[in-house]
């Protein structure tokens, strides 16, 4: 699941602009611990690390939009 779920997330939001703030927040949870145990397993700079700590900069950017 991991990334490969991440990255359909990401194509997904350009087609789907309504989520709920619980939906979201659900989801950056996930996208949280899916990067913490990235970072764990591959180290703070690798590139799915960093692939996933710019999608969660994006999912709590759109946060900030809908609250």
């Amino acid at each position: 699941m991991g990334i490969n779920w991440v990255m359909r997330w990401m194509e997904s939001k350009h087609v789907n602009k309504h989520v709920t703030q619980k939906v979201l927040l659900e989801e950056i949870e996930f996208v949280r611990e899916i990067m913490v145990y990235t970072a764990l397993k591959e180290g703070l700079v690798s590139d799915n690390t960093v692939k996933m700590s710019q999608v969660l900069d994006m999912m709590l950017n759109e946060l900030e939009e809908i609250q």
